[in-house]
């Protein structure tokens, strides 16, 4: 898989959107067709299908997202017209980051043993936010060995309150 080709056109659908003034409406856009996808595990295998002509394939991004942004819509005909679709999560993840880090959002990740929430995700950014004085944006990653609880990674810092660092917390204590 070539991630420097998602984030060449992650940086020209930014380049568009902030040309356009539309980086906040794309972004916001670009998360829900992520979501989409998330929930619709073959809709790219079916965009990137050999038999499905690039037609047929144009139509069903008309009709099942026809609410999209024109750019975001042409930016995925062009994807699959260059048979690059598989990469648009990479295009998607690398894009999430360039308007981040335009509006001065941090990124991090949270591990946890089970996918949290939308509101469980929210309120742990909201905490993480007040805690690094910046507004964040958090990424859930499963983790099963942390065994429970959560460990965030932001900034350079880590914030360990799995289940496993108690324990390895606690053994170290008794090794003493």
């Amino acid at each position: 898989m070539n991630t420097s080709l998602a984030k060449n056109y992650a940086e020209a659908l930014f380049s568009i959107a902030i040309d356009e003034n539309q980086l906040d409406e794309i972004q916001i856009e670009m998360k829900q067709l992520n979501e989409i996808i998330n929930e619709n595990n073959d809709f790219i295998s079916l965009l990137a299908s050999y038999f499905i002509s690039l037609e047929e394939k144009e139509k069903i991004v008309d009709t099942s997202l026809k609410t999209l942004n024109e750019n975001i819509s042409s930016l995925i005909k062009l994807m699959i017209k260059n048979h690059r679709i598989t990469l648009l999560k990479h295009v998607i993840e690398n894009f999430n980051s360039l308007a981040n880090e335009k509006k001065g959002i941090m990124e991090g990740l949270v591990y946890t043993v089970y996918p949290l929430n939308k509101e469980e995700l929210k309120l742990l950014n909201e905490k993480i936010s007040s805690i690094e004085k910046v507004p964040c944006e958090l990424k859930n990653i499963i983790d099963s060995t942390i065994i429970g609880g959560v460990k965030v990674a932001i900034n350079g810092h880590v914030y360990d309150g799995s289940i496993q660092n108690k324990i390895e917390s606690m053994r170290l204590s008794l090794n003493k």
